[in-house]
Order: structure tokens, then C-alpha cells, then sequence
């Protein structure tokens, strides 16, 4: 079933609660249009997506023809991250976490300490580092490219709050954002973290470094925040929506677009200082990236879109 609104897209709406009985595995053709998908990326000259009942499309570059592929699994994937055209990892609620050799036509199964709690996100670092995140403080590291990974502690033993995302800034510190306004950065490597001021007590869903250096972190109920230093200090941004943020992109023209609940969607042409926004597209979108065309190809809960019109820079 699509759903209408997706709260941080990341899985944090979706958590299952209870174990249940795993439906039949998937073995047919899914359209792209009509499953909701909460991640996308772009390995080699292919285009990969994920979403639910274990779903992932692969498509080529154009994102034209898209093919199901069939995995091990029936849980929502929530994230995908490739180290290079071929090896890649998907994870997933109830601590799936799939790998792939050959760019996303086979997937196996990879074992972890994760307690059955959700995966949220993936992502392919530096240094064949790959790092998974989820609920409850759940973190893993792995050194080699996702074939074993060693769960860690975050800011101390009890943190226990949900991880939406981490992303690598230009100066080689990681940041994390999270439940309950948790902002932390690491300086080596994401072994350990030191918790950073939060300018906001909810839920932060994303964080995006721009072309200059500044940082963009977004959230519940239109949250945006933007730092020139850092990290250290922030700024609000006014969205004049209460919708939730699930995405942010910066484009080769400069353009940033954030990507939230309900179709809204916000766009800004001086590095993250003023947003304006753009119309509707009438669907939840999760993330969105650019392809070598400047068309822009998004996901969300309407499957795949096409948004060709966003990828120009205009005047806020």
C-alpha cells in the first residue's frame, strides 16, 4: 500500500513493532510508478532503488526501462549506498542488510548485530568505510566495503535515540543527525562522536553540505537550520510550511533543493541564504539525484518521477 505522508522517508513512521510472518518473496514485475521507494543511487552507468517489501529496481542510466529484482528479503529497504559500480549494500527494517557484487542484479544476505531493529540508512565513505544506521542508536561500521560490519556506541551506552543520517563534510568530519535534535560529528572516521550544540529539539531527517562549505540539517514540521561555520553556530531558514523535510540536493547549476511530505518542495540560488518555493509535485518524495542530463529523477511514495524542470537555476 502507497502512503500518503512519509515522515522523515527514513523509516522512522515505519518501525515495525511486533515480529510477524513474512509474506511470500517477490517474483514478479514491479512498476515503477506504482511501489513507494525511499532511496535512490546512481552505481556506474546504472540507476538503483529501494523500497518496500524488499523491493529493488535497476534501471540504466536514463532511467527509462526499469527492472525488479528479486531478494532475499521482504522487509522495507530504506537506504542503498554502492562503494563503486559493483558493490553496493541495502538496508532495511528488522536489521536487513543485503549486499550486492554486480551492481544490484543479485543481492545476498549479510548477518550483523542489529537485534532486529531497523537499518535507515547506508552510506560508502572513505576508505572502503561503509556505515549503517537505525533506530535506537543502532550503528555499524564496516572496514571492507560492507562484508562484515562490528556494531558501535554512540556519544555514550545509553544513546538511544533514532539515526536518520551521516554525511562526510569536505574537512573529513563526519556528522550525524537524528531524533531529538541529536547533531554529532566524528574526527575519526566514525569510531567515536562528540555531541554538537542542536539549534532544534525535534527531529532532524537530513543534513547537506553546499558547494561553499555551508551545511543545511532539515526536519519535522519544515525545520531548516544553516551554519557558515561548521556546525558551530545556525541559523533558521524560513520555509512557510509545517510539512516534514526528507531530502536536500545541490545541483551542478548551484541550485539546492529540499524534498519533502505532501509535494512540497523549496528551492534556493544563493547557496542555502533564502528559499523559495517551487509547485507542487504532488507526491511524498524521499531523495532525489541528478542525472547526466540535468534531469532530475526523484523517489518517493508515487515510485519513480521525473522532474525535469527543477535541474535550471532560476532567481528567489
Amino acid at each position: 500500500m502507497l502512503l500518503r505522508h512519509l515522515p522523515a522517508l527514513a523509516g522512522l513512521c515505519l518501525l515495525a513493532t511486533h515480529v510477524q510472518a513474512e509474506p511470500p518473496a517477490l517474483d514478479y514485475p514491479i512498476r515503477p510508478q506504482q511501489v513507494l521507494l525511499l532511496n535512490v543511487t546512481a552505481p556506474g552507468d546504472s540507476l538503483v532503488a529501494v523500497g518496500e517489501r524488499g523491493v529493488v529496481l535497476r534501471a540504466d542510466k536514463q532511467g527509462d526501462q526499469w527492472q525488479s529484482i528479486r531478494t532475499p528479503s521482504t522487509r522495507t529497504l530504506t537506504g542503498v549506498a554502492f562503494v563503486d559500480a559493483n558493490q553496493g549494500v541495502a538496508v532495511g527494517h528488522g536489521g536487513t542488510l543485503l549486499r550486492t557484487t554486480d551492481g544490484g542484479r543479485h543481492w545476498q544476505a549479510v548477518e550483523a548485530d542489529t537485534n532486529d531493529d531497523a537499518l535507515l540508512g547506508v552510506a560508502a565513505l572513505t576508505d572502503g568505510r561503509m556505515a549503517a544506521w537505525g533506530a535506537f542508536g543502532l550503528y555499524l561500521l564496516s572496514t571492507d566495503n560492507g562484508v562484515t560490519w562490528q556494531r558501535h556506541s554512540v556519544l555514550d551506552e545509553d544513546f538511544d535515540r533514532h539515526i536518520a543520517q551521516i554525511i562526510v563534510l569536505a574537512d573529513g568530519r563526519w556528522l550525524m543527525v537524528g531524533e531529538s535534535g541529536t547533531l554529532a560529528s566524528s574526527a575519526d572516521r566514525g569510531e567515536t562522536w562528540q555531541a554538537l550544540e542542536s539549534p532544534y529539539a525535534g527531529s532532524l531527517f537530513g543534513a547537506l553540505q553546499l558547494q561553499d562549505g555551508g551545511l543545511l540539517i532539515y526536519g519535522m514540521r519544515g525545520n531548516l537550520w544553516y551554519s557558515a561555520d561548521g556546525g558551530q553556530t545556525w541559523e533558521q531558514r524560513d520555509t512557510h510550511t509545517t510539512f516534514a523535510f526528507n531530502g536536500a540536493i545541490q545541483l551542478r547549476s548551484g541550485r539546492v533543493l529540499l524534498l519533502g511530505n505532501s509535494g512540497v518542495m523549496l528551492a534556493s540560488d544563493d547557496q542555502g541564504r533564502h528559499f523559495s518555493a517551487l509547485p507542487s509535485t504532488h507526491a511524498s518524495l524521499a531523495r532525489a539525484i541528478e542525472r547526466g542530463d540535468s534531469q532530475l529523477l526523484a523517489v518517493g511514495d508515487h515510485g519513480v518521477m521525473s522532474l525535469p524542470s527543477l535541474a535550471t537555476t532560476g532567481q528567489d
